[in-house]
């Protein structure tokens, strides 16, 4: 048979709780995504809608898990009183600020990570991009230093502008 104590630790990950990382996970994938988006305002307002999304969404999961982890002792406890001692009645009543804060925190936790995912993407994407800026060969600078002008060519019937 088991006590208050297991059915405490157990519940801690019940049917719930692979929810919040699902929603993490997803957000950070869609976040990597939406950084091949090649117009810049669609990139920033997609990755913004994303993040405000899925910090809410990750909210609510956390608050169905913790909910339902609370509900798993309150059941075991109704279940067998004879057992529980008045350190674990008091347990299921003095800590309900898991249900109030708990949420809020893993919310803000996930819209941090979202946030610091989504500028690493921003970093790297610009880094990518002067990178390759800096590679490309810009044509117009090539022509510029191989063409003559003209006005001081010695020969007079060198045509202007034209690369020798």
């Amino acid at each position: 048979m088991e006590t208050f104590e297991q059915i405490w630790e157990s519940s801690r990950t019940n049917s719930l709780s692979w929810m919040y990382p699902a929603a993490t996970w997803c957000g950070a994938g869609i976040l990597v995504a939406l950084s091949v988006i090649k117009n810049r305002w669609l990139r920033r307002i997609g990755k913004l809608a994303a993040i405000v999304g899925f910090a809410l969404l990750a909210t609510m999961l956390s608050a169905q898990e913790i909910q339902e982890k609370w509900r798993l002792r309150r059941e075991w406890a109704e279940l067998h009183p004879a057992q529980m001692t008045e350190d674990g009645f008091q347990a299921l009543t003095v800590d309900g600020a898991n249900l109030t804060l708990g949420p809020l925190i893993y919310g803000f936790q996930a819209f941090l990570l979202f946030l610091g995912i989504a500028v690493v993407l921003s970093i790297l994407r610009a880094l990518i991009i002067s990178r390759r800026k800096d590679t490309i060969a810009d044509p117009d600078d090539d022509q510029a230093h191989t063409e003559i002008d003209a006005r001081f060519s010695d020969n007079p019937y060198h045509p202007p502008n034209v690369p020798t």
